[in-house]
């Protein structure tokens, strides 16, 4: 046998099977960048804001290294994590979900800005400003939202989105981000999983920081690979048996979690004998993305891109299916956060469930909700009525 060509011929797979996940990835976002590119952040001097735009204040737990300014971040990783006070300001003008960069002069009625940034310089200060926050909302929304962005995002594109998210979404709460340090580059998939493992221990020590804080609980939103960093500290918190923290959280939501299925419910079968949490994942069998990762393992299937609720049965899980709704982002990795008439239907709601709110009456057109319960999982499927029969076919629903 020739060990030295199998190695090759091993590696040279690998090689395709990045090349190829890189290649489906750049597509997209070649395509994505005639409306949208991320944004060079930097704090603007605007002398004041419109009083047409809205500002959303946003607490921020860092495990990127800071720039020399100390209030923004890089793609490097940082030992220590580092917190700090942004203030996003919003454009009034605009369809819900999209998000308009500056290419220039940043102009508050037309684009999303980073209006004001300030260090905290411990996690005592950092307590105080939560907890100053919290008090400052009526008990029944004292809950603290904490977002773990996903895979290529710089520290200034996750927080514009999770601004975004926070405003569209109307989410009761004090908005908590926690930015790691993904290298913001569809060519890095691989530094970014390993900055996700790298960054275990600084999200567990976040959640930790959290539950300190005088709110009621805790709702963690995770997108992409933000499921996986998300899931492991929430099993070393389990191993570690630390009631304290666990006790706090109430949900977990995660849009397109990247995610292997097997992954997941072996996270679940340790955070289940030790907490009582709600898991909620948001999925699109037309997500591209999560095509290429799942192709790129040999899989079918990543968790956010389930074809069949039989697959997670076991497990207390509800799958909501977006597959039907159609966005601006050509992976149709984001579809939650970018489609108006799901912004419409979940806006205002304490969790992202599916009871009715003060808001549904914005939903453009008909929608069709199929529920399905197949042991411990439950399976919403949501679609304008228009694409319902290519939605329910696709997925294999029960009628």
């Amino acid at each position: 046998m020739d060990v030295g060509g199998y190695f090759r011929s091993a590696a040279d797979a690998v090689a395709a099977g990045l090349n190829g996940l890189r290649a489906g990835l750049c597509a997209g976002l070649v395509l994505a960048a005639a409306s949208a590119c991320a944004p060079t952040l930097r704090v603007s001097d605007f002398a004041e804001l419109p009083p047409e735009a809205g500002q959303q204040p946003i607490l921020v737990v860092s495990g990127r290294a800071p720039t020399g300014d100390s209030v923004l971040y890089s793609r490097e990783r940082s030992a220590t994590l580092s917190y700090g006070l942004h203030m996003v300001s919003i454009p009034p003008d605009r369809e819900p979900g999209r998000i308009n960069y500056p290419r220039g002069t940043p102009d508050p009625m037309r684009h999303f800005t980073l209006a004001y940034a300030e260090p905290i310089g411990s996690e005592a200060l950092f307590i105080e400003a939560l907890d100053r926050r919290l008090s400052q909302l009526d008990e029944a929304e004292r809950t603290l939202v904490i977002f773990v962005h996903g895979y290529n995002e710089s520290f200034g594109s996750g927080l514009f989105r999770f601004a975004q998210m926070m405003h569209d979404f109307e989410i009761p709460g004090v908005p908590l981000y926690f930015a790691w340090p993904s290298a913001g580059d569809p060519r890095f998939y691989a530094y970014d999983m390993d900055s996700v493992f790298i960054s275990r221990d600084g999200f567990a020590e976040t959640l930790r920081l959290a539950s300190r804080a005088q709110a009621d609980r805790i709702m963690i939103i995770a997108h992409s690979m933000g499921s996986m960093l998300t899931l492991e500290a929430l099993r070393d918190l389990s191993e570690a048996n630390d009631i304290a923290v666990l006790s706090r959280i109430g949900q977990v939501a995660m849009i397109s979690p990247d995610l292997g299925i097997d992954v997941f419910r072996s996270q679940l079968a340790v955070i289940g004998d030790v907490a009582d949490i709600d898991f909620v994942a948001f999925t699109s069998t037309r997500d591209r993305a999560l095509q290429a990762s799942a192709a790129l393992r040999g899989q079918a299937d990543r968790l956010g891109s389930l074809r069949s609720i039989e697959e997670v049965s076991d497990l207390r899980l509800t799958v909501v299916d977006v597959s039907g709704f159609d966005t601006a982002d050509p992976l149709r990795h984001s579809t939650l956060t970018m489609s108006p008439e799901l912004i419409a239907l979940f806006s205002g709601t304490r969790d992202f469930g599916v009871e009715p709110t003060p808001h549904a009456g914005r939903v453009r057109g008909p929608l069709t909700l199929t529920i399905n319960v197949v042991r411990q999982a439950t399976e919403i499927i949501l679609a304008p009525a228009a694409a319902a029969a290519d939605v329910l076919e696709g997925s294999g629903a029960r009628q």
